[in-house]
């Protein structure tokens, strides 16, 4: 059977060790270590820096989705599925990551399972305070962040976060060259490694001001330990000249390889990599193949061409997992930038085909105005339903966005699988 990673719902449901030193069970931990405290010198965050941190995960999502229709999503083709989700929010577990005292929100909200009981969050830009206050006007703004959860079932789990502290300020989990920035792609648990996708997003002289750069990947060898003991190494990422962020989107154990999706920001298509285990194992990251439908899989050097995607109206950041019940592999990600439903689309292999969007749950909330709903995905490691999704909420109101506590975490979707008889 393919694996996304490890079975959080296998073994033990609470792992032993490895927690924040103040996690209490049922609590979510106080971020306390050097790694993810603040320091008593962190300066406030001005309004202008605030403003600048809304607009980057405005343009992120624009970026993403603004070629594509602005079109409701419908089924396609006129044969009923064998199968429905059906969907509904589950505020319980959002407030798995509300309880902190530090940690004021962040988006993108990908997970992946380090072992039983052990599940990490990775997180694009994200507001740190100061620890005394909630009001995001006095935090500070970081890159990327991550979360380690305990627990399976994210209602009744607990979460400590973690980041780094430059120079007595909060700073990105994973440094960059400056001027460039990383949004963190997907990631995966190979044997005893861990392996984590970046993405490389720069200035730019653009309407946007900022532009994908292309794609990066570290290693970490002691997964198990806390994160601010990991030992990680920054890995050659083959680039392309496709503008395929690869890894942007989910990674696959399968058959002895390892393959990952990834999207391009200008045509929207998803594309298919992989990898022989025993490379991406060791973190050798060179030897890639890509899908190229009628051809096969090609090494990057044959290539003479971008290969054509596994389907179109792909967003940046989605999610591929199989699921048991039906036999078939689910993606999971938002409609597209101007429809906010969670969608669907299905196939029998990874390489497709693929069948078209399917809508199985929109948010009552994204009718208000000025709301922006994107970056959704599936996290099928997790219990406490048949699927766990997420999306993230953010605002074209700067002031609301500031002041409204509810808006910027990732919001909590369970699904339930029907399989109809045939």
């Amino acid at each position: 059977m393919p694996a996304s990673g490890r079975a959080c719902k296998q073994g033990k449901s609470e792992h032993e060790g490895n927690d924040s030193p103040h996690t209490k069970p049922g609590l979510s931990a106080v971020s306390v270590s050097s790694s993810h405290s603040p320091s008593s010198g962190m300066q406030k965050k001005s309004l202008p820096g605030s403003a600048v941190f809304f607009l980057s995960a405005l343009l992120l999502a624009f970026l993403a989705f603004s070629i594509i229709s602005c079109s409701k999503t419908a089924p396609v083709g006129r044969t009923k599925p064998s199968f429905e989700l059906h969907a509904q929010r589950w505020p319980e577990a959002e407030m798995l990551f509300k309880r902190d005292r530090y940690w004021l929100g962040g988006d993108g909200a990908y997970s992946l399972i380090l072992g039983p009981g052990r599940v990490l969050w990775l997180f694009g830009d994200s507001f740190i305070g100061n620890g005394s206050s909630r009001d995001r006007k006095d935090a500070g703004i970081v890159r990327n962040t991550i979360a380690i959860q305990k627990g399976c079932d994210p209602a009744v789990s607990s979460a400590a976060f973690y980041w780094k502290t430059v120079k007595g300020k909060p700073a990105a989990f994973f440094p960059s060259r400056e001027p460039s920035w990383y949004w963190p792609g997907s990631g995966i648990r190979i044997r005893d490694r861990l392996l984590v996708f970046l993405m490389e997003v720069e200035p730019s002289a653009n309407r946007l001001g900022f532009a994908p750069k292309g794609w990066d990947a570290v290693l970490v060898a002691n997964p198990d330990e806390d994160p601010d003991k990991w030992s990680m190494t920054d890995l050659e990422a083959p680039q392309n000249r496709f503008g395929v962020i690869v890894g942007s989107a989910c990674c696959i154990l399968e058959g002895g390889y390892l393959y990952a999706f990834g999207a391009d920001a200008v045509h929207h298509g998803a594309f298919l990599v992989r990898w022989r285990l025993s490379d991406a194992v060791r973190g050798k990251l060179t030897d890639i193949e890509w899908w190229t439908g009628s051809q096969g899989w090609l090494g990057q050097d044959r290539l003479t061409r971008c290969p054509d995607p596994l389907f179109p109206g792909a967003q940046m950041e989605f999610t591929v997992h199989y699921e048991k019940a039906s036999k078939r592999f689910f993606e999971i990600q938002t409609g597209s930038f101007f429809d906010p439903c969670l969608v669907y689309r299905s196939s029998k292999s990874l390489t497709g085909p693929w069948s078209g969007k399917v809508p199985f749950y929109c948010p009552q909330e994204a009718e208000a105005k000025g709301l922006l709903v994107y970056a959704g995905k599936a996290h099928p490691g997790l219990a406490g339903a048949d699927l766990v999704c997420t999306y993230a909420q953010n605002s074209l109101d700067q002031e609301r966005l500031l002041k409204d506590d509810s808006l910027y975490y990732p919001v909590f979707v369970k699904a339930d699988f029907i399989v109809h008889a045939q």
